[in-house]
This record gives C-alpha cells, sequence and structure tokens, in this order.
C-alpha cells in the first residue's frame, strides 16, 4: 500500500570540478539523481533537488593556468557547461549552486568553520605527506599503486605546511556506531563495509586548510587568517546545507535539512570516505543532523580503466545527445 502521507525529499549530486567541461561519467549520475527526484515527485512527495560545481579545487586552478587564462575566468566558462546539462540532458534540478561565487557558500562554509572551531576541533600544526591535486587528499603509501594515484595514475606531490586541523579522530565511534544501527544509511552495502573498514582502521585528524600560496591565491578564506584558504572538501560539502539557507537559517534550511528524514546524497564511489566519514564529523561538530543516506554509485570505464578527465578518456554527453537521443542515452546511463 503507498504511504498515505506524502514525504519531503532533499536529494543531492556531488558537485565537480570544473577543470574541463562535463562528462559522461557525471551524466551518469546527475541522470541517476533526475530519476530518483522524479520517482519521488511521482509518488506525490515534496522534493528539493540540487547540483552546483566545485570550483575551488586546485585542478581548476592548474588547468587556468595550462590554458594562460585567470582561474576566474575558466571557471566561470565551464560552470556555465554544467548548468547546461539540464537542458541537454533533460533534468529536474531545483538549484544549482557555485562555490567560489555564490553568497549563500561563502557565507555557510565560515559559519560552518566557526562553528566547528568554536565547538573545539580546530587546531594548527606543522604536516608532511603525499597528496593528488587530481583527488585533493593525501594518501598514505600503502594506498599507492606503485608509487601513483589509485584512481588517476599519477604521482603525488610531497607536501610540507603548517595548517589547520580538524580533530575527525574525536567522531569515530559516534560515526561507526551510526552506520552500523543504519541511522546513517550506505547503499551499496559493499560501499558500507568499505567505510566501516577504513573507520576501524582507526581515523588521524584531518588538514582543513591550505596556504594562500599554494592554492595560488583561489580558495574560500580561512576566517581570522588571510594567509590560508580553506581545504577543498571542507568548503565543498558544506554545499548541500548552504544551498538551503545554512548561513542565514531559513525557513527552507529547517524544512529540508533539521526537520527532515529523507536526505539523500547521490556520489561516485571514489569519494565515499569525504561523505560518510568526513561530512558526519563536521555536521556532528557543529551539532546539525545528518544525512539520511548516502547512495555510491560506480564508474564509467574505458578499457579498464575509469572515465576521468585527468586521463583524457572522456566522452561529451551533449554529443551523445546529438548522435542519439536524450531518451536513449538517460536509458542507457539508468
Amino acid at each position: 500500500m503507498a504511504d498515505s502521507q506524502p514525504k519531503r525529499f532533499f536529494i543531492t549530486t556531488s558537485i565537480p570540478y570544473v577543470n574541463a567541461r562535463p562528462h559522461l561519467g557525471f551524466a551518469l549520475e546527475i541522470i541517476q539523481t533526475d530519476a530518483f527526484a522524479r520517482f519521488r515527485r511521482l509518488a506525490g512527495d515534496e522534493v528539493h533537488f540540487l547540483t552546483g560545481t566545485d570550483d575551488n579545487s586546485l585542478s581548476n586552478v592548474q588547468a587556468a593556468e595550462a590554458e594562460g587564462i585567470p582561474t576566474k575566468d575558466l571557471v566561470e566558462r565551464n560552470a556555465e557547461y554544467f548548468e547546461a546539462l539540464k537542458g541537454h540532458l533533460d533534468l529536474t534540478f531545483d538549484d544549482f549552486i557555485r562555490t567560489s561565487s555564490d553568497r549563500r557558500h561563502l557565507e555557510g562554509a565560515t559559519k560552518m568553520w566557526q562553528a566547528c572551531d568554536e565547538a573545539g576541533d580546530i587546531y594548527k600544526k606543522s604536516y608532511s605527506g603525499l597528496y593528488c591535486i587530481n583527488c585533493e587528499r593525501f594518501y598514505a603509501e600503502d594506498e599507492l599503486e606503485e608509487g601513483l594515484c589509485p584512481s588517476h595514475g599519477r604521482a603525488p606531490q610531497l607536501v610540507e605546511e603548517e595548517n589547520y586541523f580538524f580533530r575527525l579522530s574525536k567522531y569515530s565511534g559516534e560515526i561507526t556506531r551510526l552506520i552500523e544501527t543504519g541511522e546513517l544509511r550506505i547503499v551499496p552495502a559493499s560501499r558500507r563495509n568499505e567505510v566501516l573498514g577504513f573507520l576501524r582502521t582507526g581515523l588521524e585528524d584531518l588538514s582543513i586548510s591550505r596556504s594562500k600560496e599554494r592554492g595560488r591565491g583561489w580558495g574560500l578564506p580561512v576566517p581570522g587568517d588571510d594567509d590560508q584558504v580553506m581545504y577543498v572538501w571542507f568548503d565543498a560539502l558544506t554545499n548541500y546545507i548552504n544551498a538551503l539557507g545554512f548561513a542565514d537559517d531559513s525557513d527552507l534550511f529547517q524544512r529540508f535539512w533539521i526537520q527532515n528524514p529523507d536526505t539523500v546524497h547521490v556520489i561516485g564511489k571514489d569519494i565515499i570516505r569525504f561523505h560518510a566519514v568526513y561530512w558526519p564529523a563536521i555536521l556532528l561538530s557543529a551539532g546539525l543532523p545528518l544525512p539520511s543516506a548516502i547512495f555510491s554509485h560506480g564508474f564509467l570505464t574505458v578499457e579498464g580503466a575509469r572515465m576521468s578527465k585527468s586521463r583524457g578518456n572522456v566522452m561529451d554527453p551533449v554529443q551523445l545527445v546529438s548522435t542519439y537521443g536524450i531518451d536513449s542515452v538517460r536509458y542507457f546511463l539508468l
């Protein structure tokens, strides 16, 4: 029997880097998310469907340098291609947020930083590590494949800096409990098990800023420290609630995050750790509710290798639609 009372659903994609035009891998994600949103609307539910772009990655800076143009120009140009997917792929998203230029995001990310700081969870220290710019994350040596990033096939850089850290280790037990009890659902079960396995190895505190110099002056400023910019993942993850009006504690934020039991993130399997561990820890620190579910999809591959912009093996979804039609492409990807 169908539910007698309509529900509310807040449904999001990840926000992709804009170092290049959108490729078929992101089309897979956003069409899956769109189908879910359409289904819930057909069931009579109230849906708010969010997507957008992650403008503050170092990979965007590198792409702009390679073209010899300002980062701002490259980001604005490529973000327009992502937003235009709404027409090309027949999408129904309700909102589109950009992390470099949207006031909601700048103010919301700053508010989140300050909330975690007030909770005693941010401190400064020196460190060194192996960093993949394309992943925007550090790797331990045993996580590399023959010294290369497993996702992008490139050697990470050795980075030594003094930055701000978030007390991620403090929340290991609570996040484990939330996943084991199903209060935070991770689908499919293989990804849930992967996250629990990662948690059992023990969490280390997370670097959440970069020197302004290494960021080439691009990124959101750390509150109270003009020499540092926010680590792109700390900044980017907050987009989900910033778009709802977290900074202003808006009615939309109350309705779709604080008072809503159905908040769903749709993401690729390579970023499960950020969404199922880092993001819940940040929310716990700030005293905010967690998402109810994280759906992690797989990759499109070319000759066994993941389709990605950094590998150069991508396919343009707009070109595919122009050849085969939107219904064929959507059906194939679903």
